[in-house]
């Protein structure tokens, strides 16, 4: 029919919803990048020799045998840098190095200074002619053989000083009780045991049951021997239910033999 009107939906432009925009995101990565390159800006800043040089180390420590100018130039190479980036760990390794030094801790004082923290080693008895043990048992060396006088002789076979040392500072504290000191303590390569005392008189304990037989002399000595002391030159200590005792040269006493 002419002039129908046509009826229908008329679509609408659909309009596009915009995101909003996440500022306070952005804006925290911002901040963060900026604080990120401020730190490796000033770190690398700090590193540079120029920048907080040292200038000052101090030494602390009761000293002995260590010589303290030694030390000092030892050290002196390597302290040198900024505060920041000074090699503290071959600062340390120059100072242990040196004779009579036990342990160097290194300490950074703001804004331009090192302090060393010495520990010296002390000496508790001679390891064979050329060194000697602290109380760990480590060895170590004194220049031009200077040896502490009255240190007891240790020896025995390659790497057993902390074994022996460690049996010399029992047997030592059980003497002392009988106003006796060791001179020399040995274990051999069998690993059998002899000590000399202070009063010159070798006590041979063998290889088994050492610990045993040392009880055993101690109590024998306390109870008979002691009174001729002066005259034994050896005690053998290596009989299941005995001893023998072998006399200085014509110094034996009138003895039952009976303990």
């Amino acid at each position: 029919m002419a002039g129908r009107i046509k009826r229908g939906a008329t679509r609408k432009p659909v309009r596009k919803v915009r995101q909003p925009v996440a500022w306070q995101q952005t804006l925290r990565h911002m901040v963060l990048a900026v604080m990120v390159l401020g730190i490796v800006s000033g770190g690398v800043y700090l590193h540079q020799e120029d920048t907080l040089p040292i200038v000052h180390v101090t030494v602390e420590g009761a000293f002995t045998h260590v010589d303290k100018e030694a030390l000092v130039a030892a050290v002196s190479p390597y302290a040198r840098g900024s505060f920041t980036s000074v090699d503290v760990a071959s600062i340390r390794a120059a100072g242990e190095a040196l004779p009579w030094v036990k342990q160097v801790r290194v300490r950074r004082v703001w804004p331009d200074s090192l302090h060393l923290i010495v520990d010296e080693q002390v000496a508790i008895a001679r390891w064979g002619n050329k060194s000697l043990v602290n109380e760990q048992g480590e060895k170590f060396l004194s220049p031009d053989n200077a040896f502490p006088a009255g240190l007891a002789m240790l020896n025995g076979p390659d790497n057993s000083q902390k074994v022996v040392t460690k049996r010399y500072q029992k047997m030592a504290e059980a003497l002392s009780g009988l106003n006796l000191a060791i001179k020399r303590l040995e274990m051999d390569q069998r690993r059998a045991w002899s000590m000399t005392l202070s009063n010159n008189m070798k006590v041979i304990l063998g290889r088994a049951d050492s610990e045993q037989r040392f009880k055993r002399f101690l109590k024998v000595y306390k109870n008979v021997l002691h009174r001729y002391q002066a005259q034994i030159a050896e005690m053998d200590m290596r009989y299941t239910n005995g001893l023998s005792v072998i006399w200085k040269q014509g110094q034996k006493p009138d003895f039952n033999g009976t303990v």
